[in-house]
């Protein structure tokens, strides 16, 4: 006997029979299906326990909703994760460095170019997921590039704080090791299936050939930081970026399109096809207006000066007067920014930001500076052109002019001196501009004797005219404005009124007055040209990669027609005076040495508490047919036509002898 699975006992030919369920002459018996074979057969037993099935299936239940979870976390939470992994697995991609473009000086001298670096990044998601598994890529790697596994994992762990571990879930690669030997490199290439999170990257770096000498100008690239590659997308965390000077500014033309290949590669690491590839797009190459040559003249012709001086800090301008190319510009001391170009060490760069001689900052764009006497020429312009002055208008120079104090009558009158303690005698405004008499232009400037002054409102509006105060527009990342004072500003900034002595101080330019060498290189550049106010610009042209120009940049004219061309021919004539009259401030062999006609104007400004001045001198030449203005500064050297005027002289005497002059 057995039991049924309805809970029935039954014998095996009952059993049988049921299970058939058809009659003697196999016809279908159907009810016989559902009732006892025999009648004697035992009575059903009681119910079933039914908790090992509740059990099994609550079990199986839970076992399912466990299934599900883990499920939607790896396809869901962790799925871009485990694809990057899968994908890792099988895919490897490598990028293609864009060489950057070169920059050359207008006489196609090269001014940058590339060189290669091999480098070596991590991509953090391709690492092993476990900490001992990690340290054994380490030291593979280690081994490879002679250095310790603990250093390795310092860099390639660098943003890990323990204990979180989700930093290994990212797929952005960084740097681990900058400038690898070439030789070590290809060692790490090809251990490449043994080092899965790591990859050999070549990049492009910069190399500066000119060294110092251009160094302000061209700038230096870097590592694209957090800030950077925030603001563009394009930009891979190891890329290099232009950080100053013209690589920053012509970024977008220099970088060009990196590309790169996607290779798969099977269990063991071993590449088995190129999946895509897409080649490098080179970026453009510049030529610049400057004269690397000319360049390097001045920077040693104004290093001189400073030396002699026992000064720190200088610079200088050059540029076309016709077309506003800057042909030279130089600030010192100057640094090397090949050391920036790897990668620069915490040593090199606090030494720099230390030196009182500000080697990382642009003087001749970024400085500014109480002009001195150099100002005249644009004060001279505007009392012609206002008919507050004739050319013949003289008066006697005593050495100093007593101001009646403008509140209280009955007070001492305000003594404003001269340099000439004994005064320069009769002067008219040739006389005035080349002996460079202060009493002259106190009252050209602020009114006096038998002058009636310009006043500050159209002395503001001339300097304004001129570019100063507002920056030149010049094609570098920062400038600065300058200063032109008015009785607003000074009220706005100082709390305090305008005098009058205000007035004479602006007229000569010392008080509040501030401006950078360029400014005053484009506002010389200005009365050379006839009254252009030109536009001044680094770039000539653009170049593809294949040297093919494919932009050329024109004169840009800000301004014109402010100031009378005749009234600017006698500002010249009065500059011609300064070098060629006997009683000229800067003959200084200038005549003997330059073998063109130069016109020019000393400077020597004030400048606070400190014991020297600044030494300034601007010129132009040839005096008839200008091709070049020269602006340059000594800072706290002294006279003008002492330490300024001798650097001037031994530029252009070099430019028009030697240089790209020498044809006039």
């Amino acid at each position: 006997m057995r039991r049924s699975i309805f809970g029935y006992l039954e014998d095996e030919p009952s059993r049988r029979g049921l299970r058939l369920g058809q009659d003697s002459a196999k016809h279908e018996a159907w009810s016989e299906a559902i009732l006892p074979a025999d009648a004697a057969a035992a009575t059903p037993e009681s119910d079933t326990n039914r908790r090992p099935l509740l059990v099994f299936a609550a079990l199986a239940t839970a076992l399912m909703v466990i299934l599900g979870l883990r499920l939607f976390a790896l396809q869901v939470l962790s799925g871009n994760q485990n694809l990057a992994l899968a994908d890792g697995n099988r895919i490897r991609e490598r990028v293609a460095r864009a060489p950057r473009g070169l920059i050359y000086d207008r006489n196609g001298v090269v001014l940058a170019q590339n060189q290669a670096s091999y480098d070596v990044t991590v991509t953090p998601q391709l690492l092993p997921r476990t900490a001992i598994g990690r340290q054994q890529e380490y030291e593979r790697l280690a081994g490879l590039v002679g250095r310790p596994a603990a250093e390795v994992a310092k860099s390639a762990e660098a943003d890990c704080k323990p204990p979180a571990t989700d930093c290994f879930d990212s797929p952005v690669a960084k740097l681990v090791i900058a400038g690898l030997p070439r030789e070590t490199a290809l060692l790490v290439d090809a251990a490449a299936t043994d080092l899965p999170g790591f990859v050999l990257d070549v990049n492009p770096v910069r190399q500066y050939p000119a060294g110092n000498a251009l160094s302000i100008i061209l700038g230096y690239t870097g590592r694209v930081n957090a800030e950077e590659a925030a603001a563009d997308s394009t930009y891979g965390s190891t890329d290099l970026i232009g950080k100053l000077g013209l690589e920053k500014e012509y970024e977008s033309l220099l970088r060009g399109t990196n590309g790169g290949d996607q290779t798969e590669v099977d269990a063991t690491g071993r590449p088995v096809k190129v999946l895509a590839e897409r080649p490098p797009v080179p970026g453009h190459n510049l030529v610049l207006s400057v004269d690397s040559a000319l360049q390097t003249k001045l920077s040693e012709a104004i290093a001189k000066q400073i030396t002699a001086a026992g000064a720190t800090r200088g610079a200088g301008v050059a540029l076309n007067p016709k077309t506003g190319e800057v042909l030279a510009s130089v600030s010192l001391p100057s640094f090397d920014n090949n050391l920036f170009a790897k990668g620069i060490s915490a040593a090199d760069y606090q030494r720099l930001a230390n030196d009182l001689g500000q080697p990382l900052f642009d003087k001749a764009t970024g400085g500014t500076y109480p002009s001195g006497s150099i100002i005249k020429p644009l004060v001279a312009s505007a009392a012609l052109q206002e008919h507050t002055i004739t050319p013949q208008t003289s008066m006697t120079d005593v050495g100093y002019i007593d101001v009646p104090n403008e509140n209280d009558p009955a007070a001492p009158a305000q003594r404003f001196r001269s340099y000439e303690a004994g005064g320069l005698g009769l002067v008219d405004l040739f006389g005035a501009i080349a002996k460079s008499s202060n009493v002259y232009f106190y009252s050209v400037g602020g009114g006096f004797g038998n002058i009636k002054g310009l006043g500050i409102t159209r002395l503001a509006k001339y300097f304004n005219l001129f570019g100063l105060g507002d920056k030149t527009g010049i094609d570098l990342p920062s400038e600065a404005r300058g200063r032109v004072p008015t009785p607003e500003w000074k009220q706005k900034a100082l709390g305090e009124a305008w005098f009058k002595g205000d007035t004479f101080n602006t007229s000569v330019g010392q008080g509040n007055l501030l401006v950078s060498p360029l400014q005053m290189a484009v506002a010389t550049a200005a009365v050379a040209n006839g009254g252009n106010l030109i536009k001044p610009h680094f770039l000539k042209a653009v170049q593809d990669a294949n040297g093919k120009v494919i932009k050329t940049v024109s004169p840009e004219i800000v301004r014109q027609g402010f100031i009378d061309p005749a009234n600017l021919q006698v500002v010249r004539q009065a500059m011609r005076d300064v070098v060629a009259a006997p009683y000229g401030t800067a003959c200084c062999r200038i005549e003997q040495e330059v073998p063109v006609q130069v016109a020019a104007k000393t400077g020597t400004a004030e400048n606070g508490s400190a014991k020297n001045p600044h030494a300034w001198f601007e010129a132009f030449a040839p005096y008839n047919d200008p091709q070049i203005v020269v602006v340059v500064l000594v800072e706290r050297a002294g006279e003008g036509a002492m330490y300024a005027a001798p650097a001037v002289r031994e530029t252009l005497s070099w430019y028009f002898t030697q240089g790209a002059g020498a044809k006039h």
